[in-house]
């Protein structure tokens, strides 16, 4: 598949609707742009951060010292 794409004066450019939809693309996804001489290669990264599917996994921590490390050793600050 060849698309032609336009840059504009700011330097950006719109992933044609082809693109995105054949490489599963979506809105806040990362491309890596890969440069060997003249040629550019547009592809999406290799692999997620592993770690993204724990984020807000895990209880807030306490606002005051005393309390996290009653629930650490209790597992319960209602002490």
């Amino acid at each position: 598949m060849r698309v032609i794409a336009k840059m504009t004066s700011k330097g950006q450019v719109t992933v044609p609707r082809e693109v995105r939809e054949r490489l599963g693309l979506k809105q806040g996804d990362g491309l890596v742009f890969e440069i060997e001489g003249n040629t550019i290669t547009l592809v999406p990264p290799e692999e997620d951060n592993p770690f993204d599917a724990f984020i807000g996994t895990l209880p807030p921590l306490p606002k005051d010292a005393k309390t996290f490390w009653r629930e650490m050793r209790d597992g319960d600050a209602d002490e």
